[in-house]
Formats: structure tokens, sequence, C-alpha cells
């Protein structure tokens, strides 16, 4: 399959139940993680402690964005109604062009068949503005995921 260069990499965003909202002016994006909780197993006739891998945590992941106050009110709107939606990032579609948006059924973002996509489910926990000397408006936003991570592959 290659290399997935960053560049064209977009992020999706299931604003209502057939409304796709892309997130503009991205600088970076990750996905919440899946660590697992351990499950203690030992006993007394155990000589080191036991475990085995209990149910997985979907963590959180931080995107960050150029500020823009007109294009960030749905995501900013998510953050404080804090409904848990369906969220994409998609891979690039060529060396110069991103996908086109997705469609969305029921609040479900349809990933695109030509490219490696991963989905999610979160809400928007935090949403901060952050302003620096002699800079421009910047924003973090924090996920907090909801369950898998799928990957979805390109169609053979």
């Amino acid at each position: 399959m290659g290399v997935l260069k960053s560049k064209h990499t977009q992020l999706f965003i299931a604003t209502a139940p057939t409304e796709v909202t892309k997130v503009t002016r991205l600088r970076s994006v990750g996905f919440p993680d899946g660590q697992a909780s351990e499950i203690d197993i030992s006993d007394f006739d155990d000589d080191w402690d036991k475990f085995v891998s209990g149910r997985k945590a979907t963590g959180s992941t931080t995107i960050e964005i150029n500020y823009d106050a007109v294009d960030h009110q749905k995501i900013e709107a998510l953050h404080k109604s804090g409904e848990v939606v369906d969220i994409m990032v998609t891979a690039p579609q060529s060396e110069t062009e991103g996908v086109d948006k997705p469609e969305a059924v029921a609040g479900v973002i349809t990933p695109p068949a030509g490219v490696v996509s991963k989905q999610f489910k979160g809400f928007v926990q935090n949403f901060a503005v952050q302003v620096a000397d002699n800079d421009i408006w910047k924003a973090t936003i924090t996920i907090r995921g909801s369950g898998e991570v799928v990957t979805h592959l390109p169609a053979p």
C-alpha cells in the first residue's frame, strides 16, 4: 500500500443524521487509543502476579486547527451539547486532492471506497482557543472516543 502522506488528509464529523461537516483548517489529528485494562488472576499459589487482558477503554485524541469562528461553529455547538457523533478521518485521494465529502445515513458516515479511513464515535470534550503574540488564533479540540476505532481499507 505504501506510505500515507498527511497532505489532503481530511476530518469529517456527522453533525446531524444526514449532515457531514468537514473540519476546515486542520493542522493535526489523531485517533483515540484502545488501551486494555488488566484483570488480576493471581492467587495464593502463584509466585508471580498473573494478568489477562480486560475490556478496552477508548481514550481521547487531540485535534489542532487554525481557528475560524464561522467555520467551526458546529464543532463548538457539539462541545456545548456533549452529543456523541460519528467521526471519520480519510487519507488523501491523491497527491493533489482529498476525498469528496462523504454522506451520512442515520448519523453514520459512509466511508469512501478508494482510500484508507478511520472511523469512530465520540464527543467534543474540550474546545480551547489559544492566542499567542505575533501568531494566528488556533484551537485544540479534544475528542473523547466511545467504542472501537474501525479502519476501512480501499476496495481492491
